[in-house]
């Protein structure tokens, strides 16, 4: 196992969707420096914690549903897209196997992204005036906290995104689930079942949007569905299905 995992590692190192780690990272930490920057040029006091929390429901909304589907398919498709997915099963190792090292590998990629947003608008947030005087470690633990939150819930749908990459043996059908998932949560946030689409409940368990329905059981409840189902029918279908390259 400990082979797959490394061997899953250095293919993904060697990937140049690395770069998409890079910029799913500094472009929200960029809108957010900017939006904080003209609020500063019209005199507004800087928050630390409307600057960090600008940043996650950026990340909730827009960034994670759309990069994270595309990372996570690009991680399950990518030996089909390359034809060489005969070569990576005819090893010693069981199919679940490959499928659990990929998904072990994903959790540190996913989190590369997080926390280097999060490093990025700790940094930026020093260059405004009495942020320094107002920066405390609970206010830094508690927003920490917020980012791991995000982390995991988004890290429960990966099955979601591998399902759909194994299926159509592609990450271009995962990238659109990524879209669709932006688009969809946006018009469901507006409504009272905000709970029940699991898009839409990481960002009002991480953001409370929506506090009139933020109910954490339904939302829990939403994401472990959206989790179990997929991965069993991924494993049931990587298991038993006649894979190979094309």
């Amino acid at each position: 196992m400990a082979d797959l995992i490394a061997c899953e590692w250095l293919k993904w190192r060697r990937s140049r969707m690395l770069w998409l780690v890079l910029l799913g990272a500094l472009l929200p930490a960029l809108l957010v420096f900017f939006i904080t920057l003209n609020g500063a040029s019209n005199d507004e006091p800087f928050h630390w914690k409307n600057y960090f929390e600008t940043d996650l429901q950026i990340m909730a909304m827009l960034m994670c549903p759309a990069l994270f589907s595309l990372l996570i398919g690009y991680m399950f498709a990518r030996e089909f897209q390359e034809r060489t997915v005969n070569n990576m099963l005819t090893g010693p190792h069981s199919r679940l196997s490959v499928l659990a090292a990929k998904f072990i590998i994903t959790l540190p990629v996913l989190l590369a992204v997080m926390l280097l947003s999060f490093l990025l608008v700790l940094g930026s947030g020093f260059v405004f005036h009495g942020a320094s005087e107002s920066f405390t470690m609970s206010l830094l633990f508690d927003q920490a906290g917020k980012f791991g939150l995000l982390l995991l819930l988004e890290y429960a749908l990966a099955p979601i995104s591998a399902a759909v990459a194994l299926l159509w043996r592609s990450y271009i059908p995962a990238m659109g689930l990524g879209i669709f998932a932006v688009i969809s949560e946006m018009t469901i946030m507006q409504s009272k079942y905000i709970m029940y689409y699991p898009w839409s409940a990481i960002l009002n368990l991480t953001t409370d949007l929506s506090p009139d329905h933020n109910s954490a059981s339904i939302g829990y409840a939403t994401l472990a569905i959206a989790c179990v189902v997929p991965l069993f029918l991924i494993a049931a279908y990587f298991r038993r299905a006649d894979v190979h390259s094309g």
